[in-house]
């Protein structure tokens, strides 16, 4: 069954996802319209439960038939949140040439539940836009019944060109009439309110993602200065990011009993995401069933576990991708490579020094030969200098279970806390060499790309040139993937994860690629930092 919707100057089709018994009608409704482009906002899968049939080939370069239709799968590309498909499909009856068909699976909306940011459903309707114009007829949207996820998805669309074109939105209004069309559209109160989020996010932040491909012309106008004296574009970009400041509980990090764990008193972990260490004890139970999945559990009791000065943070393929954490005290060295062992970590970043005169910015937390930090064994293997960083190979074992496991630390040598790097390529030739160490993705069951195993960063509190670091891999793996990056929505994503993230106006970069075998590599970065520091940031972030 489907419906059609007018918005302003196109028209989508509405459709209640395909059966098994329906693809034939589905794909012939497909060719009648003339449709290019199918949005499908639900997973063939969800809870266990059947929730579509998959309409289209399995593989890439295979072909099935629905019909008189016949569907070839010509390129397949996973991304963190959705899945793109290059579809041609021909009518066995007509001998009309075939046509290319686009289809868009967004993979991270739970079934009457919303996406855990709005800024998601705001970058897949770009993605939508991009591929849209005169010639490519309506617009195909369903998800399992074609009334929750597919009604706000459209009111979200449309209330946003309404906002472009007239200035001015009736998120009520329109929602009533797109019930008069179809039912139960815009089916929850939750995604009633995700469709007023996503309105007030493009409203306050606007567009701020650039193909690489612009991304120089982007940069230039963004130093721009009319009158001179006013601040540039770039300036007034940073001082819109949020500063999430008290945003989310702290209670953990500042009890009497870990406040001497922590390098900065205003560099606490959020308990929502901190990292907890399990006990010895409790860990051993579990050890019989440990897999190459992180260990962690995100009911992990405060009670049950112990604190380490240490957050999860989201990375380009999705959450607990990276741990930042401050440089080990001598008190806590234990509590760090604890934390390692049980997270399965495989490279550590860091960014820091062990002194800066007679100032400790992080305790020496391996030695030469085997060191024993209870219970942990970290015996160094191999030592490998460069000009700006040196990468140490270790051992380490858990000396009651026998198990041991490869970790590598990598360490930048050019980086003296808020000043910029002295040589930026150097920083992003570490990141392409320890990439190569990261365990590989897989295929979660929602099928998406994930990392299990996060990646360890640290410099002396965990998140000044942390924060950067972090942010640096994410976009790397952006442009890798996709051929865009958002600095602006990477930022404001790290500083809600952990106190202190990117506290400066010092996230400009400026990259340039090449595509070789098809990998990229980043071969010059001209200044990864705008050569500018705000004297007190504090007063120039928005609260």
């Amino acid at each position: 069954m489907a419906s059609e919707h007018n918005r302003y100057g196109n028209y989508v089709l509405v459709f209640l996802c395909p059966k098994d018994e329906t693809t034939d009608d589905f794909w012939r409704m497909i060719w009648e319209h003339k449709a290019t482009i199918i949005v499908m906002v639900t997973r063939c899968e969800e809870n266990n439960r059947n929730k579509c049939a998959q309409y289209w080939p399995t593989t890439e370069n295979s072909t099935e038939t629905f019909g008189d239709i016949v569907v070839k799968s010509n390129e397949s590309k996973m991304c963190p949140d959705y899945i793109i498909q290059k579809l041609h499909i021909t009518n066995r009856k007509e001998k009309t040439p075939g046509r290319d068909v686009t289809h868009i699976q967004f993979t991270s909306w739970p079934d009457h539940g919303v996406p855990e940011d709005p800024h998601l459903l705001l970058k897949l309707r770009r993605r939508v836009n991009a591929l849209s114009n005169f010639f490519s007829g309506p617009v195909v949207i369903h998800c399992s019944a074609g009334v929750g996820r597919t009604g706000t998805y459209i009111a979200i669309d449309a209330m946003l060109e309404g906002l472009e074109v007239e200035g001015r939105v009736d998120v009520y209004g329109y929602v009533v009439k797109l019930r008069r069309q179809r039912c139960l559209m815009v089916q929850v109160e939750a995604q009633y309110i995700l469709i007023h989020q996503a309105l007030v996010e493009y409203n306050q932040f606007g567009e701020t993602e650039v193909t690489l491909s612009e991304l120089h012309t982007y940069l230039n106008n963004l130093k721009k200065r009319d009158p001179p004296s006013d601040p540039s574009l770039l300036e007034a970009e940073f001082q819109r990011l949020p500063s999430y400041r008290g945003w989310r509980t702290q209670n953990t990090g500042n009890r009497q009993e870990n406040k001497s764990k922590n390098r900065n008193s205003k560099m606490i972990p959020y308990d929502f995401n901190r990292v907890p260490i399990k006990h010895e004890e409790e860990k051993s139970k579990e050890s019989e069933h440990d897999s190459e999945e992180s260990s962690d559990e995100d009911s992990d009791c405060e009670e049950a576990s112990r604190y380490i000065n240490a957050s999860f943070i989201t990375g380009y393929w999705g959450p607990k991708e990276m741990i930042a954490t401050q440089g080990p005290l001598p008190e806590t060295i234990n509590d760090f490579w604890q934390m390692i062992f049980q997270r399965k970590v495989k490279v550590i970043v860091m960014l820091t020094e062990l002194k800066e005169g007679d100032q400790q910015l992080c305790a020496q937390y391996w030695g030469e030969g085997k060191q024993t930090y209870e219970g942990i064994e970290v015996e160094m293997k191999d030592v490998n200098l460069s000009s700006s960083y040196t990468i140490r190979a270790f051992d380490v074992t858990h000396v009651k279970r026998k198990e041991t496991r490869n970790v590598y630390l990598y360490q930048y040598h050019k980086w003296n806390g808020l000043d910029l790097p002295e040589n930026p390529k150097d920083l992003v030739n570490m990141i392409l060499n320890l990439k190569q160490k990261l365990a590989a993705k897989s295929v979660t069951e929602d099928s998406r790309y994930s990392r299990s195993v996060p990646i360890v960063i640290h410099c002396r509190d965990g998140s000044e040139q942390t924060g950067v670091f972090c942010a640096l891999l994410t976009l790397l793996e952006s442009a890798e993937t996709e051929d865009v990056i958002d600095v602006f929505q990477v930022v404001k994503s790290l500083r809600r994860a952990r106190p202190g993230m990117v506290p400066t106006f010092v996230n400009l970069l400026i990259f340039r690629h090449e595509c070789s075998n098809n990998h990229w590599q980043c071969f010059s970065i001209g200044n990864m930092y705008y050569n500018y520091l705000i004297p007190n940031y504090s007063s120039a972030v928005v609260n």
